[in-house]
């Protein structure tokens, strides 16, 4: 299916907006160095993209959104259901096939800086018109369950958090060769969002997370595993970049690599944590199948080379060369 890109483009990327530091009643929590907000402006944006793609018909291809948390069914009037339909109609021809975090990151940083209304601008005219009126429907009907299902999940995996900080993140920042954020991290918790359950931004820095808190993943202590990856991606670069220019260095296109050893690094330094608190903890990579499905190939060399990172019998360098190396 062809889909129109957006001249909407070229008018949210002339005004990236500016990340205001105030108070707001959105703010669900505040645990050191993490804000976490279930907010308004984030939540509608994220669910106008999901529910267009809800209502485009399947083409066996999977959706690069969430599945839907519960059916938008509600009472509309006439005049709501058409506000409703034509910001769902205005997201699937200008925005759905655009991914919230790598096409649509001026949208975002104007959602998070929006206060009660949406800034006046920034937005091309058509989205601000569309999102304004079908905010009032949002309002209405859906989002006071959202906001309530939003802050009930935050409590857990942020507790969980508490209980292995500051051992696990410190030991984490070691192994990536800084420290432990001394700045803000915002975390954007919304109700529907990209299929992968969460994502980061390093902008605004040093990290922005968004994080759904209705992905079948996101839940126990495995939640918490998914907050800590994602908050090392503000962290990780130098080894993203040794990777990168090891696999240069040897002649390889080994694409995802870095990301693997990020995720494996994350779920294995919490697994030692949990286990020396005597808590069973699969991984993520694991208990999903993720390993499996998506990087077979990388699987024994980070299990191999990697785990002797962690463990500190070789040196970073040593891993990843070696680590490279065995990637066929």
């Amino acid at each position: 299916m062809t889909r129109r890109r957006p001249a909407a483009i070229a008018a949210m990327l002339i005004a990236g907006a500016t990340i205001l530091a105030q108070p707001s009643p959105e703010l669900a929590l505040e645990q050191r160095p993490f804000a976490v907000y279930s907010a308004f402006w984030p939540n509608l944006h994220h669910l106008l993209w999901a529910e267009a793609w809800a209502r485009r018909p399947s083409l066996g291809a999977p959706s690069p959104a969430g599945p839907m948390p519960e059916p938008l069914a509600a009472p509309l009037t006439p005049s709501e259901k058409a506000a409703w339909d034509a910001a769902v109609k205005y997201y699937d021809d200008e925005l759905a096939d655009l991914h919230p975090l790598f096409e649509l990151g001026p949208i975002r940083k104007i959602m998070i800086a929006a206060g009660a209304d949406l800034p006046a601008t920034g937005l091309a005219a058509d989205h601000r018109r569309t999102l304004t009126a079908a905010a009032a429907v949002y309002r209405k009907y859906w989002w006071p369950a959202h906001d309530k299902a939003n802050r009930t999940w935050i409590v857990d995996p942020m507790a969980k958090l508490a209980m292995i900080a500051p051992g696990v993140p410190d030991r984490l920042a070691r192994l990536y060769g800084t420290t432990w954020f001394k700045d803000r991290v915002r975390i954007d918790v919304v109700r529907v969002g990209a299929r992968e359950g969460a994502y980061t931004s390093i902008d605004p820095a040093p990290a922005h997370i968004t994080i759904t808190s209705s992905a079948p993943n996101n839940t126990g202590w495995m939640a918490t595993e998914v907050i800590l990856h994602e908050a090392s991606h503000g962290l990780a670069m130098p080894i993203m970049q040794a990777f990168e220019a090891e696999s240069k260095a040897q002649g390889k296109n080994t694409r995802d690599l870095s990301h693997v050893a990020l995720f494996y690094l994350t779920g294995e330094v919490m697994r030692q944590g949990l286990n020396a608190r005597n808590i069973a903890y699969e991984p993520y990579l694991y208990k999903t199948g993720l390993f499996d499905r998506a990087w077979p190939q990388f699987k024994t060399p980070i299990e191999t080379h990697w785990r002797r990172y962690i463990d500190g019998r070789i040196t970073r360098d040593e891993a990843i060369k070696e680590i490279v190396a065995a990637v066929k």
